[in-house]
């Protein structure tokens, strides 16, 4: 699903540049493939992973610039995948397959279009409380300095990484503690702003229990929670730590 909300955000993308004088590199049918074109895909679906990922933009490039050889064999997905040239690839066969569905009618299909728009609905709403959570963050130098310390001191394939690299593992670790530990007051202060009116006349409880439509069939199943997306390996240096050389 997170993959699908960058495919999304980088179709968006496409018509979205503005005045552009850049080299042609292909026309496809009547879309024409610019540099400027490219490069603003290239940008969207690197902010794109970064916000849906709950990665620090400056972690991403050094996972992206840094050797793959050098990198957790976790982590070198992402590499391949935003190599320019590897990307260049997906972005092109994306956009003719978008091209081919909307020749096709794909588009047009009223259940395509509600899909599409609970989609949007949910991209919007989960980048919107990532960048919410983000804005209540704060990690310091020092209390990285300490979280790379302590890492280093409870495991030792951490004393085998340069400082920035073990720095990395920490702060991303210690971004995604406080994401959970402020996600609950951004929701609350985000219902507070709404004006809910709840019907008294209708029976929610009995309507939900009697809902067949749950993958597990079950009366009393839960609803899924609402979670901003958790860092990838990388940000859980508890669980994941780098591989030994």
């Amino acid at each position: 699903m997170k993959k699908a909300i960058t495919l999304i955000l980088v179709l968006l993308a496409v018509n979205s540049c503005e005045k552009d004088d850049t080299q042609l590199i292909e026309s496809l049918d009547s879309e024409k493939l610019t540099v400027k074109k490219f490069q603003h895909a290239y940008e969207t679906a690197l902010e794109a992973f970064s916000r849906t990922q709950n990665i620090e933009k400056k972690n991403l490039m050094e996972i992206i610039t840094t050797d793959v050889s050098e990198l957790d064999r976790q982590l070198q997905p992402i590499h391949m995948q935003y190599q320019k040239k590897s990307f260049y690839e997906s972005y092109r066969n994306m956009l003719m397959v978008k091209m081919a569905a909307d020749k096709a009618g794909f588009t047009s299909r009223p259940e395509i279009k509600d899909i599409l728009k609970y989609l949007e609905m949910q991209t919007v709403a989960q980048l919107y409380i990532a960048e919410e959570v983000e804005k209540k963050i704060k990690i310091s130098e020092e209390d990285t300095q300490k979280e790379c310390e302590r890492l280093r001191a409870k495991d030792p394939r951490y004393k085998s990484l340069p400082v920035e690299k073990c720095l990395m593992f920490a702060r991303a670790g210690l971004k995604a503690e406080e994401t959970q530990n402020n996600l609950p007051k951004i929701l609350e202060r985000i219902k507070e702003g709404i004006a809910i009116k709840h019907n008294d006349k209708f029976d929610l409880d009995q309507f939900l229990k009697g809902d067949k439509s749950s993958s597990s069939g079950s009366s009393d199943s839960k609803p899924a929670e609402n979670k901003t997306p958790a860092p990838p390996a990388n940000g859980t240096p508890e669980k994941k730590a780098p591989a030994k050389k």
